[in-house]
């Protein structure tokens, strides 16, 4: 997989409401527009999140958007602004940053699951519930494939990992055998990111377990 875990739209002069990690709150933007960052960066992979438009153009880099999730621009930009065209009238959130590619075990464990909260009647009827939504999950074995380098990425972004913020992810590697390959999603553990250590080398092991949001 590969993963957004510093993302430095956050440390842009972005409208606020591309920063914030609730997909409700959009940025009804012009067909071009430029986010200026706080330094030179480096950049690989842009995180899209609700948005009507189909095609971003990044830097010159074409993004053909299906769903929300990492897109990965098969290059890597070292620049200190952004210029955005595209033919949405609104978008949820923007990240950028580098898609870290954490390589994950063979056994895979998609999801489908809903809030909704159906009842059974004495004559075992359905009732169905009343609200609730459909997400997906999907748990991830990672043995001994985080090295410094991730570590430190997932460090520097660990202020808005901390707050719950959601991360953008491409499931490209493992769509062999998945039903999605986007996903907008939390990490059970988050909040208290711990590591496995095994073996003398600076790697370490860590088993993920994502839960779409919006």
């Amino acid at each position: 997989m590969r993963i957004i875990f510093n993302d430095i739209i956050q440390f842009s002069n972005a409208n606020e409401n591309l920063k914030t990690p609730m997909l409700s709150d959009v940025f009804n933007n012009q067909i071009t527009f430029t986010i200026s960052l706080d330094k030179i960066r480096e950049i690989d992979s842009i995180g899209i999140g609700n948005t009507n438009g189909t095609y971003f153009i990044i830097n010159g880099i074409n993004i053909d958007f299906t769903e929300n999730g990492l897109y990965y621009l098969n290059t890597k930009l070292n620049t200190s602004e952004l210029i955005i065209n595209t033919n949405a009238t609104y978008i949820g959130r923007l990240a950028a940053g580098i898609g870290v590619k954490i390589p994950t075990s063979i056994a895979k464990e998609p999801a489908f699951c809903s809030t909704a909260e159906p009842r059974v009647t004495l004559s075992g009827q359905i009732i169905s519930g009343i609200g609730g939504y459909n997400y997906k999950t999907i748990s991830l074995d990672s043995r001994y494939k985080i090295n410094e380098y991730i570590m430190n990425e997932i460090k520097y972004g660990y202020k808005y990992i901390g707050l719950g913020y959601p991360f953008f992810i491409d499931l490209s590697d493992e769509s062999y055998k998945l039903p999605f390959v986007k996903l907008y999603a939390t990490e059970a553990n988050q909040r208290r990111m711990s590591f496995e250590s095994g073996i003398r080398k600076y790697l370490f092991s860590r088993r993920w377990q994502f839960e779409e949001r919006f």
